[in-house]
């Protein structure tokens, strides 16, 4: 996880929208850097910040709908990380402001991919880029299950789902 010093909360209203989105309704989150997330070697941040960050990210684009990760454990479902890709693009300094923008882009029965982008407000370069592939998990069997009708409308997917998909 970030650190207890870092702060991520969602965007203030009307955050400009990093250009280029594929999604018109991705969630805006801010990131303030600090001294906590460099590498000890390069004062720059350490690549493994940038996970924390798009965990942290997905974690709070969940709430926004709903689904907070205690409430969802107690309720025997979550969302379990299967994969993250990260490009990293630009380098990342102390005291600098970001935006994350994070958008579901498609999904199947039991597992949605999620975007996120991370950009430098000063210069508005893009210093980020993953896609996260996270699988619904049933915490009993410790199994992928089906996604509910309601869940996969309330993740307002990129892609709509094929119906004749069957692979999760």
């Amino acid at each position: 996880m970030s650190s207890s010093s870092e702060r991520i909360l969602p965007a203030p209203h009307g955050t400009p929208v990093p250009p280029g989105l594929p999604h018109p309704r991705p969630r805006l989150f801010t990131i303030e850097v600090n001294e906590g997330s460099l590498s000890r070697s390069v004062p720059h941040v350490n690549n493994v910040t940038y996970l924390a960050w798009i965990d942290r990210v997905a974690e709070l684009a969940g709430e926004a709908f709903g689904h907070d990760r205690m409430e969802l454990a107690r309720q025997g479902r979550v969302w379990f990380a299967a994969r993250h890709e990260v490009d990293y693009l630009a380098e990342v300094f102390a005291d600098q402001q970001l935006v994350a923008a994070t958008w579901i882009h498609d999904h199947r029965r039991t597992s949605c991919r999620r975007d996120t982008l991370i950009h430098r407000l000063d210069d508005d370069r893009p210093v980020a880029r993953a896609r996260s592939t996270w699988t619904w998990i049933d915490l009993a069997s410790r199994r992928p299950c089906r996604m509910p009708t309601e869940l996969v409308q309330a993740l307002d997917p990129l892609q709509a789902h094929d119906a004749a998909e069957t692979s999760s």
